[in-house]
């Protein structure tokens, strides 16, 4: 189920970031918002482990909701079973490996909250070898939302190191 057409992805979204559980509309408290950045971040920094420890099989059941997108310059793709994710991610890893890179190192900019079951999780990727040189650095948004096995990456974007998804109050 590759190349969705951007309405239904976007439709998608909206019905899991809309519907995200019963404080759909409630406010939060500085606290509770707090305790969502964290859980939020802290699920993004799993993925980043998962990834250091070259594990495709966790990756594939443990991170991402399905189906789940990704958005970039290719456009948008989506994935649909453990099984794409499995490929997805033994490629990707195989892949940076034969590149020469050792590790990958979010550095969070900025949580947005947006209700009691759902965030945005905004930064840059910093990929790196095992003598410490740079691969590359790529700014990455990741929409997140809580299912009944907890915390999941709904979509990713990449995007310019540079830009920082916000979510200021008007």
């Amino acid at each position: 189920m590759k190349h969705q057409t951007r309405t239904t992805i976007f439709a998608s979204l909206f019905i899991v970031l809309a519907y995200s559980g019963p404080a759909f509309g409630q406010e939060l408290t500085a606290a509770e918002r707090a305790v969502i950045e964290t859980e939020a971040q802290r699920h993004v920094e799993y993925y980043y482990n998962l990834y250091y420890e070259r594990n495709p099989e966790a990756l594939s059941t443990q991170v991402f909701t399905l189906p789940w997108y990704t958005m970039g310059g290719n456009g948008i793709t989506a994935y649909s079973t453990e099984d794409e994710n499995l490929e997805y991610f033994s490629s990707a890893i195989r892949g940076l490996l034969e590149r020469g890179w050792d590790k990958s190192t979010f550095r969070t900019k900025n949580v947005c909250v947006l209700g009691a079951g759902s965030a945005i999780v905004s930064g840059t990727n910093t990929r790196s070898r095992a003598d410490g040189s740079i691969m590359s650095v790529g700014g990455v948004s990741y929409i997140l939302g809580t299912t009944d096995d907890g915390w999941r990456v709904i979509s990713f974007a990449g995007h310019a190191p540079d830009k920082v998804v916000r979510c200021d109050a008007e």
